[in-house]
């Protein structure tokens, strides 16, 4: 018995001496605002205006499509109170590319990311353009 027990500690004390030690560099946590249609939301010394939806043709919930369609929304981006530009994006299963990390303002010390628009089309029901907002991913 005092074999057993004396096999199973050195087997416990092998098993814990082998764990992994290396260190995990934690992530800046990402802050997700909601841009609502119309309105402004300011980050630092720059603001984001969703100007206008342009298109939504996703496919409703409820229905069957053959294609999944997409949503393009105009955003304008100022810089300290003055326009610097006008971001188009689009919202589409396949747009991952242009939907990437900093798609809408990116610098050394922000990132700025459109990454979802709501609400998502039902069938049926109409969305009103003043229900649409966009999430936006910022990071430091």
């Amino acid at each position: 018995m005092k074999k057993i027990l004396f096999i199973v500690t050195l087997l416990f004390v092998f098993v814990v001496s082998a764990q992994d030690s290396t260190e995990v560099k934690a992530q800046t946590p990402k802050i997700i605002s909601k841009l609502m249609f119309g309105k402004t939301i300011a980050v630092d010394n720059l603001e984001f205006k969703f100007v206008t939806l342009e298109s939504d043709s996703r496919c409703p919930k409820g229905v069957q499509c053959v294609r999944a369609g997409e949503a393009i929304v105009l955003i304008d981006v100022f810089k300290n109170g003055t326009k610097i530009e006008q971001k188009r994006l689009i919202f589409s299963p396949n747009a991952q590319l242009q939907n990437s990390l900093g798609n809408l303002f990116s610098s050394k010390k922000i990132k700025v990311t459109g990454f979802n628009i709501a609400p998502y089309p039902e069938y049926r029901n109409k969305i009103k353009p003043k229900d649409y907002f966009i999430q936006l991913d910022i990071r430091e």
